[in-house]
């Protein structure tokens, strides 16, 4: 045990605490992004091994430039413009994915990967607060909730299950849904200012 403190304490020893600071937050914004940035990337080679390679180099970069990213910007985009050029590095050393296509093309496709990118984190902010908006709704909602929307059953099949009438059910099932509509939208606002 006190030989593993020793090789610890050297491998931090010699570094500044921001130094240390910044690789523990580098490591914390690595983690959260390392998955959408291989898909990044394996959307430019369709290749598994390939995808692979340039990943790990993207990953040395990153974390050798790291002193470069700017605090309070988006890692995601950094980390794309990095990843982009090792992309067209190893297409230029690769010719047989070259496919005709040229960097201006690659620099459009980049460009709208962006936007599905920002649109997806849309849908993904949407629904985690739905998640949180029906883990607080009513208890005498649920059951119809789970039946409609999980189970996939019809209002009619709902409502002889529940001895209620067809009308009772589809009133509840509008205000369910205007309940979470209004919720998610409140939370969406909420972070919009």
């Amino acid at each position: 045990m006190p030989k593993q403190q020793t090789q610890s304490t050297n491998l931090n020893s010699g570094k500044t605490p921001s130094e240390l600071f910044n690789s523990d937050l580098f490591g914390k914004l690595f983690e959260a992004d390392k998955n959408r940035l291989y898909c990044y990337i394996y959307a430019y080679v369709s290749d598994a091994a390939a995808a692979d390679d340039i990943f790990q180099e993207t990953c040395l970069t990153l974390w050798k430039e790291f002193s470069k990213f700017e605090e309070g910007t988006s890692f995601s985009k950094w980390a794309n413009s990095i990843a982009f050029n090792r992309v067209r590095v190893f297409r230029r050393n690769q010719n047989k994915y070259e496919l005709g296509l040229t960097d201006d093309f690659l620099l459009e496709f980049s460009d709208n990967i962006s936007i599905i990118e920002n649109s997806f984190e849309s849908r993904e902010y949407r629904w985690r607060y739905l998640e949180q908006c029906i883990g607080k709704m009513s208890s005498s909602f649920k059951p119809i909730y789970k039946s409609f929307y999980i189970q996939n059953l019809m209002a009619h099949q709902i409502a002889e299950d529940t001895g209620r009438s067809i009308y009772a059910i589809r009133k509840v099932i509008h205000k369910i849904r205007k309940t979470l509509f209004d919720c998610v939208e409140k939370k969406l606002k909420k972070d919009a200012s």
